[in-house]
């Protein structure tokens, strides 16, 4: 199931899998009241942009899916144009409008991708959410995103963050071992689906999730655009960011704390704002991992980074391999001694965690040892860490 070769894009992967990626329940009233809750808290609380800015404003989004986050804003007072390359979510979008009567808020409405959008127009704000590090050419998609914005306007992306994705990339090597020693093709089947079930349904649920288990099982789980080469780092998106002459505003998870106990006349470029956050970036590296906040931090080190890197891919070679491989997974004392030097006491039990994790997916002799050993890590199955984050930038 896992390509490498990628002779289908993530678009075909979807539209071949009939897989939407994110639908959102907003059937009933109590459903669409908590989405909106959770929109605004997104967009006033963490990415800095206060809900009664969106009305009137022009809005661009791209890869907007079946339209319940549009929906929100729709609900806002914003004018939207709406670029969703899979034409398969376009019924249940237009259907949703339509029921909420904001159909007259859609001002376009195009089944085409970033690359083949035309216009002449600028736009007040410009989204981009979830697919945008699985992309082919990504730097100059995000650049051409970037491109859409009008001067003084918001853009705002999220992309899939190399290191808060250790604790996903270990679920998705737990569910592929345990189909292996099931016996069970490693592809989407009711089976699959089903040993999914078995092992994650109560720690999934246990949070606060906008989407069902089998959604995530076939966009995370088994989506073969899941590999080591489409995650990105702040390091790497910020600059193209910037040099797009766009300048960043905050974040989901909010980390940074350049504008924390400065006086509001000490301004500084956009340049000297990027530097320093991403000097300050190493400082949060457990709660990336772990999404716990943590009040000490331990010594990070390039060491420490690249002990994580080599961790992570390892796990994603593993689950990308479309035959069964042997396990010789090795977990690196540099990243144990860097979580250990936190002080946390619920990071040093990830650590322990984590070791044992490892050696389960090499050692485990049936899926029932797999499985029961993997129930017992209390502590990695109450954490998600950060493996999709949010910027909000503006165009200066």
């Amino acid at each position: 199931m896992v390509n490498e070769n990628e002779k289908l894009s993530l678009l075909e992967y979807y539209q071949n899998n009939e897989i939407n990626p994110v639908p959102i329940e907003i059937s009933d009233k109590q459903s669409w009241s908590k989405h909106c809750l959770k929109r605004r808290n997104l967009y006033e609380k963490h990415l800095m942009i206060p809900a009664s800015y969106f009305k009137g404003k022009n809005v661009l989004e791209f890869g907007c899916n079946s339209g319940e986050n549009p929906l929100y804003l729709a609900s806002l007072g914003a004018n939207l144009t709406l670029v969703e390359p899979n034409e398969q979510v376009l019924p249940r979008l237009k259907k949703l409008f339509c029921q909420a009567g904001y159909e007259k808020s859609i001002v376009q409405l195009e089944n085409t991708d970033i690359e083949k959008f035309k216009t002449q127009k600028k736009f007040d704000v410009v989204l981009a959410e979830g697919f945008i590090s699985g992309i082919a050419h990504r730097e100059r998609m995000l650049s051409l995103i970037c491109g859409h914005i009008q001067d003084n306007g918001i853009g705002v992306i999220s992309f899939d963050e190399r290191y808060g994705s250790l604790i996903e990339v270990s679920r998705r090597a737990i569910f592929k071992r345990a189909c292996e020693l099931k016996g069970v093709k490693y592809i989407q089947s009711d089976e699959t689906l089903a040993i999914a079930q078995e092992i994650f349904h109560e720690e999934f649920y246990a949070i606060n999730v906008s989407r069902p288990l089998e959604a995530w099982y076939k966009d995370v789980l088994l989506n073969p655009f899941v590999s080591w080469k489409h995650f990105w780092t702040y390091q790497e998106v910020i600059p193209i960011i910037e040099k797009a002459g766009c300048e960043i505003l905050s974040s989901s998870p909010k980390w940074g704390t350049v504008d924390n106990y400065s006086w509001y006349k000490n301004v500084r470029s956009a340049k000297e704002r990027h530097s320093y956050l991403l000097g300050e970036w190493s400082n949060y590296l457990a709660f990336f991992i772990t999404g716990l906040p943590i009040s000490t931090l331990g010594k990070c080190t390039e060491e420490t980074h690249e002990a994580l890197s080599t961790l992570i891919k390892e796990i994603y070679k593993y689950t990308a391999s479309e035959t069964e491989i042997s396990m010789s997974i090795k977990y690196p004392e540099g990243l144990s001694d860097y979580l250990k030097s936190t002080g946390h006491e619920k990071i040093t039990q990830f650590d322990l965690e984590m070791k044992e994790l490892i050696i389960l997916l090499n050692n485990s002799r049936n899926s029932k040892e797999l499985i029961s050993g993997y129930h017992s890590l209390r502590t990695i199955r109450s954490l998600w860490g950060f493996s999709s984050p949010y910027i909000s930038f503006v165009k200066k």
